[in-house]
């Protein structure tokens, strides 16, 4: 009943295929200035590119559980803090991204890395 009427919604809405927002997956062609290629071949520019908070530099305040430690002799329970982490998830050449083209496709926000970087430094 509900996808009948979302249905009908998006029908009546008329256009082409093309002007709804879509699921795009691309590769980071270059980080500085910033690129990516879809997988139909186009390269987006930076100013095309509306960056998600999961593929930038941001902080999270995070909570760390009570839990028993040991440092060298000294051991004892921790209570719980609150401790500010930096996550860099910069986007970097090579990696996999999905993206969501705006209506009308002048512009794309990148959701997130597909890609994982375990172990890497950098």
């Amino acid at each position: 009943m509900a996808g009948e009427q979302l249905l009908g919604m998006m029908n009546s809405k008329g256009g082409n295929e093309s002007d709804y927002a879509d699921i795009v997956y691309g590769k980071v062609i270059s980080s500085d200035p910033l690129k990516i290629q879809t997988s139909n071949q186009m390269i987006l520019s930076e100013s095309f590119l509306v960056l998600g908070r999961q593929v930038t530099k941001h902080q999270e305040r995070i909570r760390v559980l009570a839990h028993h430690d040991s440092i060298g002799d000294t051991s004892g329970n921790r209570p719980d803090v609150f401790e500010t982490i930096e996550i860099d998830g910069t986007l970097k050449d090579g990696d996999s991204v999905v993206m969501i083209r705006f209506n009308g496709g002048q512009q794309f926000f990148v959701l997130e890395r597909t890609n994982d970087r375990v172990g890497d430094d950098n």
